[in-house]
């Protein structure tokens, strides 16, 4: 018996070493041939699920078994992800061979629309077999805690992605332009997948901790400096909806998110996916503390309205909190086809900040100009560029709003009605494209903001929109706007625009120079093409017909005056010394 037993054990060796010589073998004697079917059916399973898959090279050896190089899998028009190495290996533990593979995975980009994507770092994952018919994978390294199993069913299955105390931050990054968004921190959840034939079910529920946002900025893009992130901030989601494909429609009745200084929650429903998507959108922020929230968003208040230094220590900073119920409904492909309610609420600062305060009087705005130097504005009727807000002819006051802001006696600093059309331009060219700042926002931005574009700058526009609507009064908000806005190349201010196009003080404008210089707001310095030869080209005539056509269309002119501006032929003053002379006020 011990002969038989010393025998036995003599031989596993022996045999293990044949094994691994047949298998050394056969991965140098016919290679090829296995490089050929692995190539085939990673082609045939990814025609079937309409994926277009290229891999260089498919190597098969005996360490490691099977590697895939320059592997690139695209959905075309929608996704596609990136890898140079994928490596298979077998660990001693497992159930079965295919519960004993090891995945290693290089570096792995995922690039999706607008921008958008993710990025791994190199990773190794083991394969699982955790049930009959069930496949699963385990992160092994560089960090552990995320598990992702699959149970196949009649028609479909069940996913499940469980993170325990998973140092995501360490593993991915979610990106936009190759610049990381956001750093995920901690993440602790679940999320369950159920497909069937006429429905996909997901419900998520996640807590994420020390999540750090991104401050983007256009100095960022392009001069390649380090990204800074925000205050890490503590995150809670939960969300859950359903995919049916035979009808294109995405619901998810109800998600909830929770963050350092905001409450957010709401519903979405999305139609007719593919073809001719309508979405409806419910927004309630139950609570949303501006300070806190710029603090994670790495957007601190700008210094110019920061609370002073020898404030009390019990002043802590406070820039005000709002609430807000906002729903959306139209279609994707039309933005004007949105309709958009709101109803917002907001608190201000239990202390007002003087930066603020101080807009309420006379004060002097400091600009820097495009030439490098800086120039003070002085708003008061001491200075001869000033115009007060009664001197402003009605007419203009109309254009204006009607050009910029229609409905800003209407509302508190933020006006959601052309949110949808801005985000869907801007989706849809990749960047920052177009706004939806309402005048209060505009001031905001000229009074407090640097000329920086930042992908967060819009939460610093809100939270001093609302704080300049709730310190000052409509008619002060538009006196302060029309004397500090730039109309041209170090040129601020209405009545010095007025002389510097037309040689007019402001009361005497024609309706059609009105429409001019509204037309000229959004765009004074790339606009001067426009008109280099003292007369309207053909692409910004339409901009200002367009205004006319309004002021006609609410009858704020008759026919026989719109007739009238439509055909005067401007004259506009080109750069000289005669142009920006700029005359004593008179009497009016």
């Amino acid at each position: 018996m011990k002969r038989s037993s010393s025998l036995r054990w003599r031989l596993v060796p022996a045999v293990a070493a044949h094994l691994a010589a047949g298998l050394f073998a056969a991965a140098w004697l016919v290679p090829s041939r296995v490089e050929q079917a692995i190539r085939l059916r990673i082609e045939q399973e990814a025609v079937r699920r309409g994926l277009v898959v290229h891999v260089e090279r498919i190597r098969v050896r005996p360490w490691p078994l099977v590697r895939l190089e320059g592997v690139r899998v695209e959905k075309p028009g929608s996704w596609k992800v990136v890898t140079d190495d994928v490596r298979v290996t077998l660990r001693p533990w497992g159930h079965g061979l295919v519960g004993r593979l090891r995945l290693a995975v290089d570096r792995l980009t995922v690039a999706g629309p607008a921008g958008l994507g993710f990025e791994s770092v190199p990773a190794v994952w083991d394969v699982l077999r955790p049930g009959t018919g069930s496949l699963g994978a385990e992160l092994h390294d560089p960090a552990t805690g995320l598990v992702a199993t699959w149970l196949p069913a009649a028609g479909g299955g069940q996913l499940d992605l469980r993170s325990t105390s998973f140092a995501a931050g360490r593993v991915f990054t979610l990106q936009r332009d190759s610049l990381p968004l956001l750093d995920p921190g901690t993440v602790t959840g679940v999320l369950h997948v159920s497909v069937a034939a006429t429905t996909t079910a997901f419900d998520l529920s996640l807590e994420g901790r020390a999540l750090r946002l991104a401050a983007l900025s256009n100095d960022t893009i392009f001069s390649g400096e380090p990204v800074a992130f925000g205050v890490p901030t503590d995150v809670t989601a939960d969300l859950a909806g359903s995919w049916r494909p035979a009808e294109e429609g995405l619901e998810v009745p109800h998600w909830r998110v929770r963050t350092g200084g905001a409450s957010l929650s709401g519903s979405l429903s999305l139609a007719d996916v593919r073809h001719d998507p309508r979405l409806d959108l419910a927004l309630e922020v139950e609570h949303l503390d501006f300070a806190q929230v710029l603090d994670s968003s790495g957007l601190d208040e700008p210094a110019s309205v920061a609370v002073l230094e020898s404030a009390p220590p019990a002043r802590t900073r406070d820039l005000g909190a709002a609430s807000l119920s906002a729903r959306a409904t139209g279609r994707l492909a039309d933005p004007s086809s949105f309709v958009v309610s709101q109803r917002l609420d907001f608190t201000p600062p239990r202390h007002p900040l003087p930066a603020v305060e101080r807009l309420r009087g006379d004060f002097v705005h400091d600009v820097s100009l495009a030439s490098g130097g800086r120039r003070a504005i002085i708003v008061s009727p001491s200075s001869p560029d000033f115009v007060p807000f009664g001197d402003v002819p009605p007419l203009f006051v109309r254009t204006l709003l009607l050009g910029e802001d229609s409905g800003f006696f209407g509302h508190r600093g933020i006006d959601l009605s052309e949110l949808p059309s801005a985000i869907l331009t801007n989706w849809s060219r990749g960047g920052v494209a177009r706004g939806a700042s309402t005048i209060t926002q505009q001031l905001a931005k000229n009074l407090f903001l640097s000329r920086e574009k930042r992908l967060g700058r819009k939460l610093q526009e809100l939270s001093l929109a609302l704080l300049l609507e709730a310190t000052l009064t409509k008619e002060r908000i538009l006196e302060i706007y029309l004397n500090v806005i730039e109309w041209g190349p170090d040129l601020y201010g209405l009545r010095p625009a007025a002389w510097r196009y037309f040689g007019v003080e402001p009361r005497v404008l024609t309706p059609k120079q009105m429409a001019f210089l509204v037309a000229l707001i959004p765009g004074p310095v790339k606009y001067q093409r426009s008109f280099a030869d003292g007369s309207l080209s053909l692409g910004f005539r339409p901009l200002v017909d367009s205004l006319l056509a309004k002021l006609r269309s609410v009858d704020l002119i008759t026919e026989d005056e719109y007739q009238a501006a439509r055909n005067e032929e401007l004259q506009i003053r080109t750069a000289g010394p005669e142009a920006a002379a700029l005359p004593e006020p008179t009497a009016q």
